[in-house]
C-alpha cells in the first residue's frame, strides 16, 4: 500500500524504514531519500541486511532488503503481502546502512 508505514501493512520503504528502526537505526522516509542516505557497495559484496534499490540515481523506483543467496524481503504492490523473493533484475544498486 502506498505510504504504508506498518506495522500492519507497508510500501517497500516504509517497510525498510520500520525494520531498521526495530534495530535502532533511523532512516528517511522514502526510496530515493533512503538511496541518499546509504553507502553504495559493489554487487558482489552485498550482505544479508543491505538494501536492494531498482531504477536509476534520481529515480529510485524500489527498494527491499537483501536476505541472502540472491533473495529480497519485498513489500509489493497494494494487495500482496511481504514476502521473501528472488532479485527479479540484473540491474540494481546496493546500499549499506553504517
Amino acid at each position: 500500500m502506498y505510504g504504508a508505514e506498518g506495522p500492519y501493512a507497508f510500501d517497500c520503504s516504509g517497510l525498510v524504514q520500520y525494520v531498521f528502526k526495530q534495530l535502532g537505526r533511523s532512516l528517511p522516509r522514502t526510496a530515493q531519500q533512503q538511496f541518499a542516505a546509504s553507502l553504495r557497495v559493489p554487487q558482489a559484496g552485498k550482505q544479508p541486511g543491505d538494501l536492494i534499490f531498482f531504477g536509476t540515481p534520481g529515480n529510485i523506483t524500489h527498494v527491499a532488503i537483501y536476505a541472502g543467496n540472491g533473495y529480497v524481503w519485498s513489500a509489493p504492490e497494494t494487495g500482496r503481502t511481504v514476502s521473501l523473493v528472488p532479485i527479479w533484475s540484473s540491474t540494481y544498486y546496493v546500499g549499506r546502512v553504517l
